[in-house]
């Protein structure tokens, strides 16, 4: 299954529905086509490439933004779980803030 690493720094995470636990964070430089191949699988979000998790979930979407500064960046709607905290990844593979697992 493939995954996505992130380091989040300035929070650009929103609650889309409660009940199903269901978030957004973006606004990610990732091209359409890896978005694509990447729905049905997870996604961490870091502060730091050396540290573990502190979020993520099973991605369930994506969006690309349209207009302001953030145009063209993927947004990932995913389906937050405990089990996606506390996870860490090895130092090889990141690059420009993320990392692809496949």
């Amino acid at each position: 299954m493939s995954a996505i690493h992130f380091i989040e720094r300035v929070d650009n995470l929103n609650c889309v529905d409660a009940e199903q636990h269901e978030w957004e964070s973006g606004y990610w430089k990732v091209s359409e086509d890896s978005a694509k191949q990447l729905i049905g699988g997870e996604l961490y979000l870091h502060r730091a490439q050396h540290k573990p998790s502190f979020f993520g979930g099973q991605i369930l979407s994506y969006r690309v933004q349209s207009g302001g500064p953030d145009d063209g960046r993927m947004v990932f709607r995913f389906r937050a779980a405990i089990e996606f905290k506390g996870k860490t990844t090895e130092k090889a593979g990141w690059g420009n803030e993320k990392k692809i697992v496949r």
